[in-house]
């Protein structure tokens, strides 16, 4: 969900219509429309601001700005382009909003701590799990109440499993959690006899079900002989 969904979401909850907020907030309703529509994004000094006026708290609203951030660079973030097409001029310019972009990151980050380093491994393994996030030379940030106390959370970059059923293909960005105990239904990445494979998670007695089938898997394996290396939490799609 986009942060503008968010938004409108939270207003039209408590029946507020947008002139009551603009009202509420001393500003246009114009301007309420465009952060509820997505084409205006606010800036992080005024998340304190919205989160009085929508009367929600603080860290809460900071967790969907963020992801909202994440959300929208990976559905316009297409960064291939070959310079002799558009110019040098447009490069620098490109170049420069760029880095203005992850200053802005940045500031946020490094003034809140309310953000855990989280890793980005390069290859999932259930044995040696722990090494792999021990060693990552990759990280990205995420907001520290989203993540349950104790779990280890990490990303993946989607190249050799992947799940066409549930739109995960091979170059998507998923974040997982290795300690969550998984319900039926959910998405997961789990090493049994045969290999890694990504599937919905569904027990059926003392065996574990592949949803979708995996061709060269059998279809069903025991739970005792199956261990979930990660839940799925975050898909990020790639464009």
């Amino acid at each position: 969900m986009s942060f503008g969904s968010y938004l409108k979401n939270q207003r039209e909850s408590k029946n507020w219509t947008i002139k009551e907020l603009a009202e509420r907030l001393g500003f246009s309703s114009s301007y309420i429309s465009q952060l509820e529509n997505g084409t205006r994004n606010p800036s992080h000094k005024q998340l304190a601001v919205l989160a009085k006026a929508y009367q929600l708290p603080e860290e809460e609203l900071k967790k969907h700005w963020t992801e909202g951030k994440i959300q929208k660079v990976s559905m316009e973030g297409n960064y291939k382009f070959n310079i002799s097409d558009v110019g040098e001029r447009r490069v620098h310019e490109a170049a420069s909003k760029l880095e203005r972009g992850l200053e802005e990151l940045r500031n946020t980050i490094s003034s809140d701590d309310a953000y855990i380093k989280t890793p980005v491994i390069d290859a999932l393994s259930a044995d040696d799990l722990g090494t792999r996030l021990k060693e990552a030379k990759e990280f990205f940030f995420l907001p520290k109440n989203s993540v349950p106390v104790g779990h280890r959370m990490f990303g993946f970059r989607v190249d050799g499993l992947s799940l066409p059923d549930a739109g995960i293909l091979a170059g998507d960005f998923i974040i997982l959690d290795a300690d969550a105990k998984p319900e039926s239904g959910d998405i997961v990445v789990i090493a049994i006899p045969d290999g890694l494979v990504m599937t919905y998670y569904h027990e059926r007695g003392d065996y574990l079900e592949l949803r979708p089938e995996t061709e060269g898997f059998k279809k069903a394996y025991h739970l005792k002989e199956s261990k979930v290396v990660g839940r799925l939490v975050y898909h990020v799609k790639k464009y």
